[in-house]
C-alpha cells in the first residue's frame, strides 16, 4: 500500500486526510480518514536545551506552552508560534512548518498541500512548504491551489460528472478569492479523466469577513465581554478561534499571570457585515455551470456567507464541508500515485527587453498558451537572444514578472573581459506552484551558464511601458560613480602576512603606534578592494572590539597630526597616510587641513617639506573628502591655476578622484569649468603621445568624471552635438592609434578597451556602467 496524504495547513483550521488508518490491533489498513489539526493552530517548543523539540497539530493546541506567565517558564511567548505567523512570514521556518504538517499525519510517500490562489502568493513560502513536506519524510511533495483542490473534491463526490466551467469561492485571510476553472477530459490510464485547468490568478474580494478580520472581531468581542480587571491573556483562549469561525463556544478557564484561574464566558455569535460584490466578479461566477463555496467556518458565520453570495448571484450554490481542501489534496495524491492528471496550470509570464533593428521590444519568455500538468517543469522553447559587446565584464538584463508592480534590472557578471562579441540566451525554468522561477543566461562560446537572481535585482521606478519608451529613445548614458569595495580578506591574517585587524588590535594599546605598518596595510589592495571601501564602509563581519580599536587609532592619528602641526612633534607622514587610506571614514578635519595646505605649496608647509609629499596632500584629499562645500572650495582652488602648471599626480589626480567617486562633485561644475577641464584632458592626452604612458593614469579618470556632468546637463559632451565632445573623441582616437604601435603593447593592453568604451560614452551610448571601476582595476591608484 502506497501511503498518501493531503494537507490543508492554513493556520485558521487545519485539516489532513490520509488513505490509511491504524486498527485496534496496530495493523495498518486502507481506509480514508481525516483529522483536524486544530483551530488557530500553533507549533510549540517542549523541553529545554538539547532535549527541546517542536510539536504541532492537536497536541500543540492542548499544550500550556506559550499561554502566559501563569504557566511559569512554560508560558513564555517564545514557546509558541502560530501557524498563521509562519505562513505570513517573509522567511518562514522550514523546521516549524514541518512539525505543523507532521503534527497531523506523518509517514506518507506522496503528500499534497494547499496554497491560496492570490496574485501575491509568496514564491518563497512555496519553496519553504515544499522543503517542510520533504523534511516530514514525504518523498514526493506537491503544492496545489485551493480552488483546484475544491474542484478535485467535487469530482471525487460526483458533484461534477462531465466537462464544464466551475466557479469556486474560497474563504481566505483577507476575504474571498474567486476563480473559474475549466474541467476537461484528459487521457488517463486506459480512459478519460476529468481534471481542472487553471488559466489565471484568482481574484481577491477583500472584506471584513476574511479570516484575519473575523479573528480580530472575535478577540475584540471577547475583550468587550470581560471586566476591566481581567488579567488572563485572552489571545491564547480557544474561544477566539471558535467564535471567529462560527463554532460552538463554551465557558473556558484561563490562567492569569499570577497562576490563578479565571472563567471566560464567551459570546456565541459575531455581528457581521458583508460588502457589495464587484459586478465583474458576479458576471464571472454567473458564466459558470456550477459554483462551489469553500469555507472553514460553521454555523451562523457559514450560513451568512452562503446566503449573501446566493442573494448577490441569484443562482444556486454548492456549499462544501470545511475539510474539503484536505480531502481534495488526498484526491490529488491518489491521482499522482495512479499517474493520472491532477490539474493543468498556467505559468505567470516573465518578460525581458531585447533590442531589435526597429528598437526596444518586450519579449515573453513563457508561451502564454501553454498549460502544464502538476509538477512538470517548463523550459522556454524560444529563449531571448542578446549580443554582449567586446570589452565588457558584465551586462544588464531587464525583467518583468506578471502581477509584480515594477520591473527589475539584473546585472550579470561574466567574470572576465570579453575579447569579442559574445551571443547569449536568456531562458526560464519553472514548475506550477513550486516557488521561484530559475532564470538562466547561457553563453555557448564561453561554455558558461549564469543564474539571474530576481530577488537581488534592482527594482526600477518606471513601469514596463515607461521602461520600453526610455530604451526606445535612450538618453545619453551617465557612467556610474566609482565605489571601490572593501574586502574582509585584507582584515584576516594570511600565511604570508598579518591582517589589518591584527594590526589595529595590536597597535591600539601600545605606546609607540606603528603608523607605517597601518598605513601600508590600509593602502594594500586585494582583488579590486581595500580594507575600507572608498565610501568609508567596512566589511560587515568586523567584530566590535576591532571597530572600537580602529576608532581609537583614528583619534590617536588625529592627535599625532595635531602635534605635528603645532610643532610639538617631529615625525613622518605615516599617520596621515593611514588616515587618508581610510577614505571617507577619515574625519572631515583632515580634509580641511589638506585643503588649507595647498595654499602653502610655494612657501612650504610643516607636513609637506619635500616636493614628493604634495602627492599625498592632493590625492589624500581626493580620497577622503565627503563634504560638498569642501569639494567646491577644492575645485575653485585648482581651477584658479593655469592648467599647463598642473602636475598630473596632484591637481589632475585630485579632480579625477572627486569627479569619479562623488555624487555631488560633478554637480558643482559649471559649463565653463567643464570646458577648462576638457582642455586639461586634451593636454594630458597630447603629452602622452609617443611615450610609455606612465603619466596617463588619471587622464581617463578625469575624462569619464567630466562625462558624469550629464547629471547636470543630460545631453552634454555628446559627439555631434557638443564641440567639446568632438575634440575629446578626436584625441581619444588619436591616442588609440598611437597605442597600436608595437612598442606600446603594454599600454595598449591597459587602456585600449577602456578608450573604446570612453568613445561609446562620448557617443552617449555607454555599454559599460562600471567603466570607472574597470579603469581603476587596470591601474594601481
Amino acid at each position: 500500500m502506497k501511503k498518501l496524504c493531503g494537507y490543508d495547513l492554513n493556520g485558521w483550521r487545519d485539516f489532513a486526510s490520509r488513505n490509511w488508518q491504524i486498527a485496534a490491533d496496530g495493523e495498518e489498513a486502507v481506509n480514508d480518514n481525516t483529522t483536524e489539526g486544530g483551530v488557530f493552530g500553533s507549533v510549540v517548543m517542549v523541553g529545554d536545551g538539547k532535549a527541546s523539540r517542536l510539536v504541532g497539530g492537536a497536541q500543540a493546541g492542548l499544550a500550556p506552552h506559550g499561554r502566559g506567565g501563569g504557566w511559569g517558564a512554560l508560558g513564555s511567548d517564545d514557546r509558541r508560534i502560530s501557524v498563521r505567523s509562519l505562513l505570513s512570514s517573509p522567511d518562514p521556518s522550514v523546521l516549524a512548518l514541518s512539525h505543523a504538517f507532521s503534527g497531523m499525519f506523518v509517514g506518507a510517500g506522496i503528500g499534497v498541500a494547499s496554497i491560496d490562489d492570490v496574485t501575491d502568493s509568496s514564491e518563497i513560502l512555496q519553496e519553504r512548504l515544499l522543503s517542510a513536506l520533504r523534511r516530514s519524510k514525504i518523498s514526493t511533495p506537491l503544492l496545489v491551489w485551493r480552488p483546484v483542490l475544491s474542484v478535485l473534491y467535487g469530482l471525487s463526490v460526483e458533484l461534477i460528472q462531465k466537462p464544464c466551467r466551475v466557479g469556486v469561492i474560497n474563504h481566505v485571510d483577507r476575504g474571498f478569492t474567486v476563480q473559474a476553472l475549466a474541467v476537461k477530459n484528459h487521457k488517463g490510464q486506459g480512459s478519460g479523466v476529468l481534471a481542472p485547468e487553471r488559466r489565471n490568478f484568482g481574484q481577491l474580494i477583500e472584506c471584513s469577513l476574511g479570516y484575519e478580520y473575523l479573528a480580530q472581531t472575535a478577540l475584540s468581542s471577547l475583550e468587550a465581554s470581560v471586566s476591566n480587571h481581567w488579567s488572563a491573556p485572552l489571545h491564547t483562549a480557544s474561544s477566539v478561534g471558535r467564535l471567529a469561525l462560527g463554532l460552538e463556544t463554551k465557558p473556558e478557564l484561563l490562567r492569569m499571570n499570577n497562576g490563578d484561574w479565571e472563567a471566560l464566558e464567551p459570546p456565541n455569535k459575531l455581528s457581521l457585515e458583508f460588502p457589495d460584490l464587484p459586478s465583474a466578479i458576479l458576471d464571472l461566477l454567473r458564466s459558470c455551470d456550477l459554483v462551489l463555496v469553500e469555507s472553514l467556518t460553521e454555523g451562523a458565520v457559514r450560513q451568512h456567507i452562503q446566503d449573501h453570495f446566493a442573494d448577490a448571484l441569484g443562482i444556486p450554490l454548492v456549499s462544501l464541508p470545511p475539510s474539503t481542501v484536505a480531502k481534495g489534496a488526498l484526491v490529488a495524491s491518489t491521482r499522482m500515485n495512479k499517474r493520472e492528471p491532477v490539474y493543468f496550470d498556467f505559468l505567470p509570464q516573465i518578460s525581458t527587453i531585447v533590442q531589435r533593428p526597429s528598437g526596444a521590444e518586450s519579449y515573453d519568455l513563457i508561451d502564454p498558451e501553454t498549460t502544464l500538468p502538476a509538477g512538470e517543469i517548463y523550459r522556454s522553447p524560444a529563449p531571448a537572444q542578446f549580443a554582449i559587446q567586446a570589452g565588457q565584464e558584465r551586462f544588464s538584463i531587464y525583467l518583468r514578472k506578471q502581477n509584480t508592480a515594477k520591473p527589475r534590472k539584473a546585472i550579470v557578471d561574466l567574470g572576465l573581459k570579453l575579447s569579442g562579441t559574445v551571443p547569449v540566451e536568456l531562458s526560464v525554468e519553472q514548475a506550477p506552484a513550486s516557488g521561484r522561477a530559475r532564470i538562466f543566461v547561457y553563453a555557448e562560446s564561453l561554455t558558461r551558464q549564469f543564474l539571474v537572481d530576481w530577488d537581488s535585482a534592482e527594482e526600477l521606478v518606471e513601469d514596463w511601458s515607461e521602461l520600453l519608451t526610455k530604451l526606445e529613445k535612450p538618453e545619453p548614458t551617465v557612467p556610474s560613480r566609482l565605489v571601490i569595495p572593501c574586502s574582509k580578506a585584507l582584515w584576516d591574517d594570511s600565511v604570508f602576512e598579518v591582517g589589518f585587524a591584527e594590526l589595529v588590535n595590536t597597535n591600539a594599546n601600545v605606546v609607540e603606534v606603528d603608523w607605517k605598518a597601518l598605513a601600508d596595510k590600509a593602502d594594500d589592495r586585494y582583488a579590486r578592494s581595500y580594507a575600507v571601501s572608498s565610501d568609508g564602509q567596512l566589511p560587515s563581519e568586523i567584530d566590535g572590539v576591532t571597530l572600537a580599536n580602529l576608532r581609537k587609532l583614528i583619534d590617536q592619528a588625529l592627535t599625532h597630526l595635531t602635534l605635528r602641526l603645532s610643532g610639538n612633534l617631529d615625525a613622518g607622514n605615516d599617520s596621515l597616510r593611514f588616515l587618508t587610506w581610510l577614505f571617507r571614514l577619515c574625519p572631515n578635519d583632515v580634509a580641511i587641513v589638506l585643503l588649507d595646505a595647498w595654499d602653502q605649496q610655494v612657501s612650504g608647509h610643516k607636513l609637506f617639506n619635500h616636493p614628493s609629499h604634495w602627492k599625498l596632500a592632493y590625492q589624500g584629499f581626493g580620497r577622503i573628502v565627503s563634504d560638498k562645500t569642501l569639494e567646491l572650495r577644492a575645485i575653485h582652488k585648482i581651477l584658479q591655476k593655469p592648467i599647463q602648471n598642473w602636475v598630473w599626480q596632484r591637481e589632475t589626480a585630485a579632480l579625477a578622484f572627486m569627479l569619479s567617486r562623488s555624487e555631488t562633485a560633478p554637480r558643482q561644475l559649471t559649463r565653463q569649468n567643464v570646458e577648462v577641464l576638457a582642455k586639461r584632458v586634451l593636454l594630458e592626452f597630447r603629452e602622452n603621445l609617443g611615450t610609455t604612458y606612465n603619466k596617463f593614469h588619471y587622464a581617463p579618470f578625469l575624462l569619464v568624471g567630466l562625462i558624469r556632468w550629464r547629471m547636470v546637463d543630460r545631453h552634454a559632451l555628446v559627439i555631434g552635438t557638443d564641440p567639446v565632445a568632438d575634440s575629446l573623441a578626436k584625441a581619444t582616437r588619436r591616442t588609440l592609434a598611437d597605442l597600436a604601435h608595437h612598442s606600446r603593447a603594454s599600454a595598449q593592453g591597459k587602456y585600449g578597451v577602456i578608450l573604446e568604451q570612453i568613445l561609446e560614452e562620448l557617443q552617449g551610448q555607454g555599454s559599460n556602467p562600471d567603466l570607472l571601476l574597470d579603469i581603476y582595476s587596470g591601474d594601481n591608484l
